[in-house]
């Protein structure tokens, strides 16, 4: 799996769709990262004016429901999700969990990868392809060329250095 820090971004599609790719390294093994990053609600720490709330399903497998919940002052953004599939890392095998956006504002899908990058090292994959439904916001993402994807991209970088924060604790390292 590539890691580095390339650009890897689309701007918004025909649709609608933005799409980018955010990569982190961790120091720790891969079941611990997966096992963080997939425990949705946790998550509320690492995305500001978030709070991940999980929604029903089986916790921690396929058909699991969650939604984070964005508030900035008055405007509320529901993003649903469910679980597609889940596979946690093993000896010579990736992590994988593929979750697909339900929401009525953003449809598409995540897919998180978490792969063995060494003793103690995790390389982490997590890509977005966001749909915006409404035709406005559909427009404004077109509007926006790559922007929105180099947003995206940018934000989940950061996401990705919380949650190494997370799983590393105190003094962890701040490159991505």
């Amino acid at each position: 799996m590539a890691h580095g820090g390339g650009l890897s971004v689309a701007g918004a599609g025909r649709r609608g769709e933005v799409v980018f790719t955010a990569r982190g390294t961790f120091a720790a093994e891969p079941a611990r990262v997966f096992e963080v990053l997939t425990d949705w609600p946790r998550q509320s720490a690492w995305v500001p004016a978030t709070v991940v709330q999980r929604r029903g399903g089986p916790e921690g497998a396929a058909g699991e429901r969650f939604a984070g919940v964005s508030r900035l002052g008055p405007l509320v953004l529901d993003d649903e999700m469910v679980v597609v599939s889940r596979t946690p890392p093993a000896p010579g095998r990736d992590g994988l969990v593929r979750v697909r956006k339900v929401g009525t504002l953003l449809g598409g899908a995540v897919d998180i990868v978490v792969a063995a990058d060494g003793p103690g090292r995790t390389a982490v994959s997590w890509r977005e392809r966001i749909l915006l439904r409404p035709p406005a916001l559909a427009l404004l993402a077109r509007l926006g060329g790559p922007l929105p994807a180099l947003l995206g991209r940018l934000a989940f970088e950061a996401v990705l250095r919380a949650a190494r924060a997370d799983v590393e604790g105190p003094g962890a390292g701040s490159g991505a």
